[in-house]
């Protein structure tokens, strides 16, 4: 009995030490600075992944491919460091000695962007309705992933519309807005006006902002919003161009309904 206990014992180390033996799949060596344009940060966005034998070779597309975190938005910037790294490939099975991680200590992780235009918008819009399209107001800045920019928006009931949109890049949503768009149709090839445009149009009394009536005044001033009261010296409807008179001011600014008592001005 006490041979068998001798060689349960010895059996027992050697399998420990067979297992403090076992060589690393892959070495993942960290870059100092990347630059990535989708939403999330994948392994190989941020570090070279290297197999080390050919176990390592079958997990590598795997590894690669392992969501580390979500990226920052267009244009900014986030730090990914070693240590949160480590923690995904556990998370994701990987054990320490599965792996051996070098190179730097913090990856610096930049998102790629531009500045989306009027012009660009009122193509994309084109192409999703598939009729033209004509932004009344121009939009807010936007600052969007590189990538195809493609829009989801459904026909307005009426040429003259506040529009709701989602904006995408690659296939992935990235924004969610509204616009004041004129919309017109086309017959034999040539571009409809709006009043000859087929569509279910509101009756001539439902106007959003009436004569006399008290309205909102916006104006967008870079990113920023800017609100005053007016008196509407006409009647309105969506889209439409009306006057609005200022408390300090005895000159009225025109001013284009984009809602129910809302008026859009370039300035005051």
């Amino acid at each position: 009995m006490r041979w068998l206990g001798l060689t349960i014992v010895i059996v027992t180390f050697v399998s420990i030490a067979a297992s403090n033996d076992k060589q690393p799949l892959v070495r993942i060596t960290l870059r100092e600075k990347v630059t990535v344009a989708n939403a999330t940060v994948q392994l190989s966005d941020i570090a070279e992944v290297a197999a080390l034998g050919e176990e390592g070779e079958k997990l590598l597309q795997a590894i690669q491919t392992l969501p580390i975190a979500p990226a920052p938005l267009p244009r900014y910037q986030r730090v990914i460091s070693a240590g949160e790294v480590a923690t995904k490939l556990a998370q994701a099975g990987w054990r320490s000695g599965d792996f051996v991680l070098d190179g730097s200590k913090q990856v610096l992780v930049i998102r790629s962007g531009r500045n989306l235009t009027a012009t660009e918008l009122e193509l994309a819009l084109q192409k999703a309705l598939n009729v033209p399209v004509k932004l009344l107001l121009p939009p807010p800045p936007i600052v969007v992933p590189e990538g195809e920019l493609t829009v989801q928006a459904e026909m307005p009931l009426s040429p003259r519309a506040m529009l709701p949109i989602t904006l995408l890049v690659n296939g992935q949503p990235v924004a969610t807005l509204k616009l004041l768009v004129q919309v017109a149709a086309m017959s034999n090839g040539q571009m409809v006006t709006s009043q000859s445009v087929s569509m279910p149009t509101h009756p001539p009394t439902n106007f959003a902002v009436r004569r006399r009536q008290a309205v909102r005044l916006i104006a967008r001033v870079g990113n920023v919003l800017v609100e005053a009261q007016g008196l509407a010296l006409q009647d309105g409807k969506v889209g439409d161009e009306v006057l609005v008179a200022l408390s300090w001011s005895k000159t009225p600014v025109k001013g284009i309904v984009s809602g129910e008592r809302e008026v859009t001005v370039a300035a005051w």
